[in-house]
């Protein structure tokens, strides 16, 4: 299981909701996660939070959420446990005002988002994520009364 390279963006003033790059879900697939990484230092920072999602033909499938970004990368998840009616669609970031502010009064913001998709699984109450190259295929396995996964390779 490994990320792939979306895109790089740098952002400017101007910036209001930015197409990042085209991700696509494997079959079955429900979830994506997005490593969102600063390509400048921290410290002290200008800049907080963005809105991130996926957007098919059928609007943002998968949801929404605030999105954080680290020079050494962070990871978020888009899921809401449905999978997508379109497996195509694009990755797209939203800069908050002050964001766009902070950058307006000379300082850019660059970042670089990489993605891959994988399922998720309900257990018990709560979640267990599974991330499922192509390559590998399906894994069958089985939850115990705790909660664990047990694989069947």
């Amino acid at each position: 299981m490994s990320f792939s390279l979306v895109g790089t963006h740098v952002f400017t003033p101007d910036d209001t909701q930015v197409i990042i790059g085209s991700v696509s879900l494997e079959p079955g697939d429900d979830t994506i996660w997005v490593r969102i990484t600063q390509n400048q230092a921290t410290g002290p920072w200008p800049w907080s939070y963005g809105i991130l999602g996926w957007r098919s033909a059928f609007g943002y499938e998968l949801g929404t959420t605030k999105a954080f970004a680290e020079p050494q990368g962070a990871v978020q998840r888009l899921g809401v446990g449905l999978q997508p009616v379109e497996r195509t669609g694009v990755l797209t970031f939203e800069p908050r005002s002050f964001n766009l502010s902070w950058i307006k009064r000379g300082n850019p913001w660059s970042l670089t988002f990489e993605a891959q998709s994988g399922v998720q699984v309900e257990a018990g109450g709560g979640s267990v994520t599974f991330g499922v190259t192509s390559a590998i295929g399906d894994i069958p396995f089985t939850l115990s009364s705790s909660g664990l996964a047990k694989l069947k390779p």
